[in-house]
This record gives structure tokens, C-alpha cells and sequence, in this order.
């Protein structure tokens, strides 16, 4: 018997027993679905950020009292001073090996109105300065950003976010225009081109103000903490300015030469691989939730295949009444059972590439197919299908012609 027959006898014994086989290749579905579906969504996420840290420039890196991605004990930075606007500012004065150096706040959350309109209360509001634009890769559509006059006056003006600008104006141009922030008057001098979304969240929600100006009404120094952004002038002087920007941000801060620094500072590179280490946890809790459920499809698939050993017995008995080997019979049960094994594969893996895609297009990210997962769900599969094969084919392979012929 060929390998296509045992294919075409293993495809009908699905049809003719829909429910048992249906249970069956649901099982290997949802176990393949699992690993393939998180390797999907961790690819999906890994691109993601990927295209932020490229956008953002890997010549740039950041200062802040927190680490981005902390998976240790939150004790140790808990109690650190939050870095404040005067520090900030300092920095910015001294730090000579930059080409940018830029402060930045944030608090959300914020209702903005204009006249009779207002936004919903999901507004994010950056206090920053001149370098937002460019830093965070935002293009200007109409006005201008903000300068560093603005910053050194604490200038009540406002730069919207597309979404922001839509919502308060509709069709009208909003430079010029005055809005209320908590009931606070700012001039609009710039809005922003739409930057879509990225993780899921809109880019465009936001409107950026002059970091003095946020300190005057919205950010408590004792209990809000900036971030600095640094940009170099290339990827290769980023380790000198870091070790510059280190030693003015202890001496700033008055960190004793003995004491650890009470800030952290990291790199594009070193956001990357704290979220690629997490990532990696992602992945294999995935594979192993999907071994488990595999393993329990296996069980099932042995089932079906002793059901149908003793279902065919008459039929076994007649293929070995005219020439079958106990090879032949092995090869058949043990190719039906891969057969079962690769259907269910196949339904698990078009179910996670769907949802993967679904997911990109959630996040704004390019869909990208997780081939290792995909490679490794298909072997899976394959050696679910030889191992609990085995048995059901040895017995089907060791029945004697002559018993088996005379089973009813």
C-alpha cells in the first residue's frame, strides 16, 4: 500500500466518524493555535518596537528616575527622588557631547475643551520643549512647534494632536484658536500630522506644551518625575555621552562616589533586549502551554486509533489474507495517525496566522509570519502522531489473519 492510499483511508475515516475525529482535531488545534497564535503576537510585538526604537534613532538614549522594563525588585529604586525640572534643565546645560538633550513630562487622562466642544477624557498632555518634534518623530501640518523662547518663558501655547485638533475643530483651522486645559487658557500654535497608532494606542491623542509651562498647573515636582532624552551625533558616540551624562546627572543629584547611581539610564539597545528577554518567556510559556494541550490530543488520537483497529479487524484480516505484511498494516495505522496529526496542524496554524495578523493590525505593526514557531508546531505534531500511533499500529499489525476474518 502506497503512502497517498494510506492518506485518502485515513481522510475517509474522518468522514465517517465526524464527531470522534472532530473532537480530536480540535484539541491539536487549540494546542498548535497556542503556540503558534503567541509566536505570532510576539513577532508582531518585537516589529512593533523594532520600528519605534528605528524611528526614534538608535543614536539616542534616556534618563529617567524608573527603569522602562524592570523584572527585579522594585525596592531598590522605590525611594529614589523623582529627577526634577531644575535638574533637568542643568543637565541640559552642561551635557556638551549632545546634539539634543530633551525634557519631558506627561500626565493623562485630561478633558481639553474649545468653545462648546470637548474631548473625551483620554487626552494625554506632554510638558516638553523644542526637541518634541524631531525626537519623537512628529511632523508639523500647520503653525509651528514649540521653541525655546516658549520654554524659557513658560508660554501658555499648545501644540494638538491630529486626533486632538479633529475632535475640538472639525473642519477649522485651530492655530490661533484658544482652548482650556483644567481651566487654563492656552494659545494654539501648531498642530501635528496624524502618526497613527502604535501597541494599540493612538499617537495623535496628545498636545504638547512647554515643560515650564505643564510645572506652573499640572506636574508636582516632589511627586512627578522626568524624562531626558538624548540624542548623539551618532550611533558610535553614544557610550562617551552616556558616561558624560552619568557623571553630571551624580553630581547634579549629589550622589556620594561610594553610592550607586539613583537614576537609571538606558540605550535603544538595552530597551530592546529587556523586552526581548521578556518576549522569550512569552514564547516558551506558549510552547509549553501548547505541548500540554498536545499531549492530551495525543492521548485522544491512541483512542481513535484503537476504536478503529478494532472497528476494521474484518478488514485487516482480508488485506493480510491477500499479501499484507505486519509493515504494510504498521505503515497504514501509523500514517492515518500522522495524517490526523498534520490535519489538526494545519487548522491550528492558519487559526494562529489569522490571529497574529489580526493582532498587527490592532498594534499599526507589519504581520509578519512566525516560520520558527510554525516549523516547530509542525514537528510537534509529527512526532504526537509516531509516538501515539505506535501502539494502535503494533496492535493492528500483530492481529492474526485468521481471528481477524471471523470477527464480527
Amino acid at each position: 500500500m502506497n503512502i497517498g492510499e494510506s492518506v485518502r483511508i485515513a481522510l475517509g475515516s474522518i468522514r465517517t466518524n465526524k464527531l470522534r475525529a472532530g473532537l480530536t482535531l480540535l484539541s491539536i488545534s487549540i494546542g498548535v493555535f497556542a503556540i503558534v497564535g503567541v509566536g505570532a503576537a510576539v513577532s508582531a510585538l518585537d516589529s512593533t518596537l523594532d520600528d519605534q526604537l528605528e524611528s526614534l534613532g538608535r543614536n539616542t538614549f534616556y534618563i529617567q528616575r524608573d527603569p522602562m522594563m524592570d523584572f527585579g525588585d522594585p525596592r531598590r529604586w522605590r525611594n529614589r527622588q523623582p529627577i526634577s525640572l531644575r535638574q533637568g534643565l542643568m543637565l541640559k546645560e552642561r551635557l556638551t557631547g549632545a546634539t539634543d538633550v530633551g525634557l519631558t513630562n506627561f500626565t493623562s487622562g485630561v478633558v481639553l475643551r474649545a468653545g462648546s466642544e470637548k474631548t473625551d477624557p483620554d487626552v494625554t498632555i506632554y510638558g516638553t520643549d523644542e526637541t518634541f518634534v524631531p525626537n519623537f518623530t512628529y511632523d508639523i501640518a500647520a503653525g509651528r512647534s514649540i521653541d525655546p523662547q516658549d520654554v524659557q518663558l513658560g508660554s501658555d501655547v499648545v501644540v494638538l494632536g491630529a486626533d486632538v485638533a479633529d475632535e475640538l475643530f472639525r473642519q477649522v483651522n485651530p492655530v490661533g484658536r484658544t482652548i482650556a486645559i483644567r481651566d487654563h487658557r492656552y494659545l494654539v500654535i501648531g498642530v501635528m500630522e496624524p502618526k497613527g497608532a502604535s501597541f494599540g494606542q493612538s499617537q495623535d491623542n496628545i498636545v504638547a506644551i512647554p515643560i515650564t509651562s505643564a510645572a506652573k498647573y499640572f506636574f508636582d515636582e516632589r511627586g512627578t518625575s522626568l524624562m531626558i532624552m538624548v540624542r548623539t551625533p551618532t550611533v558610535e558616540d553614544v557610550p562617551a555621552v552616556m558616561d558624560q551624562a552619568t557623571g553630571l546627572m551624580r553630581v547634579i543629584r549629589r550622589v556620594d562616589f561610594s553610592e550607586p547611581n539613583d537614576f537609571e539610564i538606558e540605550s535603544n539597545e538595552s530597551i530592546g533586549d529587556s523586552f526581548g528577554a521578556l518576549t522569550k518567556y512569552v514564547r516558551w510559556f506558549g510552547l509549553v502551554c501548547g505541548g500540554i494541550a498536545l499531549f492530551a490530543a495525543g492521548i485522544g488520537i491512541m483512542n481513535i486509533m484503537l476504536v478503529s483497529v478494532k472497528e476494521r479487524t474484518r478488514e485487516i484480516g482480508i488485506r493480510k489474507a491477500i499479501g499484507a505484511t505486519r509493515a504494510n498494516i504498521l505503515t497504514q495505522f501509523m500514517i492515518e495517525a500522522v495524517t490526523l496529526c498534520q490535519l489538526g496542524a494545519l487548522i491550528g496554524i492558519g487559526l494562529g496566522v489569522l490571529g497574529g495578523i489580526a493582532m498587527s493590525a490592532v498594534m499599526g505593526s507589519s504581520a509578519s509570519l512566525p516560520w520558527t514557531t510554525i516549523a516547530i508546531s509542525v514537528g510537534l505534531c509529527l512526532l504526537i502522531g509516531l509516538v501515539f500511533g505506535i501502539y494502535p499500529a503494533w496492535r493492528a499489525a500483530k492481529l492474526d489473519p485468521i481471528e481477524a476474518l471471523r470477527y464480527e
